[in-house]
């Protein structure tokens, strides 16, 4: 079922940068990019104060971690996750919103179709990521239902683990930062 939900978001991506076009998207794609980075900057001075905010959720005794997070240092890793999340998300709508504004851009007759079919390519990218990092601060999270839903999905088990680059650099910002 969740491998269902995540063909229909990605596929929504490649629908909502179809109607972008390219240039629209490309704006989106910046600052996505740019959310990102602020997050990865910010997310170690956020983090710590979210422990007295945040509680961490204990995993029930008779429930398991997802495979590839046996014996790591999740309480801190959780919180990071969710400092990430919270800057990455917050920063994403502010430059949503601006980007939105320039929505006239869309308008514009440059090269039609293939500014439709790239900005079909950059939606799905901005999907794909978005739903990656969501995919890996779920697996942060220990509630035998997300854990769960995550290990039957061979989807998100592939994104998770094996996307380019992506993946070896969040386990470095939340985990191995933590454990090193």
């Amino acid at each position: 079922m969740i491998d269902l939900l995540l063909l229909f978001l990605l596929f929504i991506g490649v629908l909502t940068g179809l109607k972008r076009g390219f240039i629209l998207q490309l704006f989106h794609l910046i600052g996505f990019i740019v959310a990102f980075v602020a997050a990865v900057i910010y997310y170690d001075d956020l983090s710590p104060k979210l422990t007295l905010w945040v509680p961490y959720p204990e995993l029930p005794a008779d429930a398991s971690w997802a495979v590839f997070l046996d014996n790591l240092p999740l309480e801190q890793a959780f919180y990071n996750a969710v400092a990430f999340a919270i800057l990455f998300f917050g920063v994403k709508i502010v430059l949503h919103i601006i980007a939105s504004m320039l929505d006239f851009v869309s308008e514009l007759p440059i090269l039609n179709s293939l500014n439709t079919l790239l900005g079909g390519i950059l939606g799905f990218v901005e999907n794909y990521v978005i739903l990656f990092v969501v995919l890996y601060i779920a697996a942060l999270v220990p509630v035998a239902g997300v854990q769960s839903a995550l290990d039957g999905s061979l989807l998100a088990q592939l994104i998770i683990e094996h996307t380019p680059v992506l993946s070896n650099q969040l386990e470095n910002l939340w985990i191995e930062h933590v454990a090193g």
